[in-house]
């Protein structure tokens, strides 16, 4: 019986404690598991997860074992914490949970769900002995568990509107939050753009920090045949092809490219540049634009917030198909109108449905917002129903709108 795994489950899952204090007196406890690997760290509003899963791929692929840490899982939490692509085991989880919890009691400390599995992931990976970690932040930088590493290299994908009531309502306010992920004299690749860029060049200048500029300092060229031409901090790398679908997966493949230069320059990682293709065409990233039929198209993507559904449309037009049918369903503090307003441009149809979570915003609410935009509207309030419905259309489908959502999905299918 995992003890552990069940105690962690009773734990409030969007608890957020926005300190560092906790986990850092539990983390001493054990040692500093996390000063005794060495990682990269990745924060963004959008794309921070692919970066990862990216870099893991290229670091995996020239014999380094490497552990990832991402958030959030779609059906089980031990997707979240990898080591060479491999989940972690309920086992080994359970027990690195146990020791947590165990110095949990020792210093009288609480933690979240978050901080949790965050320090338990520093334990196995300390543990297995790994070669370096690619660490995902969870939300923000300055206060996220995962922001106790300092890193080799520093990450910021780029900056839009999420989670405005936990890091500010300005870009400048959220870019100063993630910012806080940049240590002194450590580099920076950011994807960041706009004059948002400006809080970035600030926080580096204050540490000391090279900063490393996707188009200045490193760029991606589009090819007609959709490969692509990665002109780099130190190299240039043409006819590149990703696994991963949507023009934005090129940057973030540029982002995890230039991490990957760093990492052989600065601290020594051999990298195959010859053979980097292999790694970008092996890339896992289930539920970001993961095409489950092509006739008509089935498609789930955990796009939730304004920027990443302009992505997603974005990766639609590409598909050359003149309407989707869009299935949703969106947690409460997300912004319904800026998202629900980018995806109504290629809507024939919105049929939204309601997901079994606290946070969940009702179908009243959901249809109230799509109205101002469109009149083809359909609520089906179970999602097992509502897949089963759009799973017969002869129409190309969209699921997406929330995390959540594509994991319940997927769970119904791996129970099916």
């Amino acid at each position: 019986m995992n003890r552990n795994l069940e105690k962690l489950n009773t734990i409030g899952f969007f608890d957020i404690k926005p300190v560092l204090d906790r986990i850092n007196k539990v983390l001493n406890y054990l040692d500093s598991p996390q000063d005794k690997i060495k990682s990269v760290l990745i924060a963004g509003t959008n794309g921070k997860g692919s970066v990862a899963s990216i870099l893991s791929s290229i670091l995996i692929s020239n014999g380094y074992k490497t552990a990832l840490y991402t958030s959030p899982h779609l059906v089980s939490v031990t997707e979240r914490i990898k080591i060479n692509d491999r989940e972690i085991n309920e086992e080994m989880l359970d027990f690195s949970l146990g020791v947590v919890f165990k110095a949990c009691e020792e210093t009288d400390t609480s933690l979240s769900y978050f901080e949790l599995v965050t320090a338990a992931s520093f334990v196995y990976f300390r543990n297995e002995n790994i070669d370096i970690a690619v660490l995902e932040v969870g939300m923000g930088g300055r206060w996220d568990a995962t922001n106790v590493v300092t890193p080799l290299i520093s990450v910021i994908t780029n900056i839009s509107f999420d989670h405005s009531e936990h890091l500010g309502n300005t870009l400048e306010l959220i870019a100063a939050e993630k910012a806080e992920i940049i240590k002194n004299a450590i580099p920076v690749v950011s994807g960041v753009t706009g004059h948002v860029i400006n809080v970035i060049k600030e926080k580096t200048e204050t540490t000391n920090s090279d900063l490393y500029i996707l188009e200045k300092d490193f760029k991606v060229n589009l090819n007609e045949d959709k490969t692509f031409n990665y002109s780099g901090i130190n190299n240039n790398l043409n006819n590149l092809t990703t696994n991963l679908e949507g023009r934005h997966q090129i940057n973030n493949s540029s982002l995890a490219l230039a991490s990957a230069e760093l990492l052989n320059t600065l601290y020594g990682y051999r990298i195959d540049y010859e053979n980097i293709n292999k790694p970008l065409l092996s890339v896992k990233y289930e539920g970001r634009f993961e095409i489950l039929r092509t006739d008509p198209y089935l498609i789930l993507d955990a796009a939730h917030n304004t920027a990443s559904a302009k992505a997603l449309v974005s990766s639609i037009n590409e598909l050359k198909e003149d309407k989707f049918i869009f299935f949703i369903s969106m947690l409460s503090d997300k912004d319904h109108e800026g998202f629900i307003s980018t995806i109504s441009n290629i809507a024939e149809k919105i049929i939204i449905t309601k997901i079994p979570n606290e946070r969940s915003t009702e179908t009243k609410l959901l249809y109230k917002v799509t109205k101002q935009y469109m009149d083809k509207i359909e609520v089906i309030e179970d999602y097992k129903e509502a897949y089963e419905y759009v799973k017969k259309l002869n129409t190309p489908v969209c699921i997406t709108g929330s995390v959540y959502l594509i994991g319940l999905i997927k769970e119904y299918l791996g129970n099916k």
